[in-house]
């Protein structure tokens, strides 16, 4: 069945995500979206025959609920060890106080068997950081938050990953690949398990 948007602008920054993850997903897989929001990228991934998907997040404002669902507590995934084939962050942790990156980030490793995908507005130009700060504020008054947030440079993230002892795969993407009234830098990086990989 064909995906309902609220808008052109959402359908194309979906799509757009999606383009990013199906690469990464192999017949059979598991997906699990970390802060999935409204549940589009979900709902687009079971339209392409991926029927193991799940959606986690703060707040539940899924527009389809017709997929497996949790809410989140803001600490621990409610999944056991290596659950999922993929686990994707998709412009989440920009939402996430940046002293509290590390540990979603490990939560996301933990629960992921192989991959774990992060796309993020990574600002590098005084007219990116205003308008994700704007965005930021906005997005905290849509789910009634008060917590702090913050967005990253591409270098940053890289900084952040490599401390984990990750080295990602990293993809910047076009500044008008989501809309052209939103030209911000935004990068694609994929994190890939280690065997040895233990979260602190």
């Amino acid at each position: 069945m064909p995906v309902r948007y609220r808008s052109r602008t959402v359908k194309k920054e979906t799509l757009q995500t999606v383009s990013l993850l199906t690469p990464h997903v192999e017949p059979g897989a598991s997906v699990l979206d970390i802060g999935c929001g409204e549940g589009y990228v979900l709902d687009e991934l079971a339209a392409r025959g991926i029927a193991n998907v799940e959606g986690v997040d703060i707040v539940d404002i899924r527009r389809n609920k017709d997929y497996p669902f949790r809410l989140y507590d803001g600490e621990t995934l409610p999944f056991p060890d290596r659950s999922f084939d993929l686990v994707v962050l998709s412009f989440v942790l920009h939402h996430v106080p940046n002293e509290r990156k590390l540990a979603l980030l490990e939560e996301a490793l933990r629960v992921s068997r192989a991959k774990v995908v992060v796309i993020e507005d990574t600002p590098s130009t005084a007219f990116d950081r205003l308008m994700n700060h704007r965005h930021g504020e906005s997005y905290r008054r849509k789910i009634g938050s008060t917590a702090a947030f913050g967005f990253l440079t591409e270098g940053e993230w890289r900084w952040l990953f490599r401390g984990m002892g990750l080295e990602p795969e990293s993809r910047p993407l076009s500044r008008f690949c989501r809309s052209i009234l939103q030209p911000f830098a935004r990068t694609a990086f994929v994190l890939r398990k280690s065997r040895t990989f233990a979260p602190a």
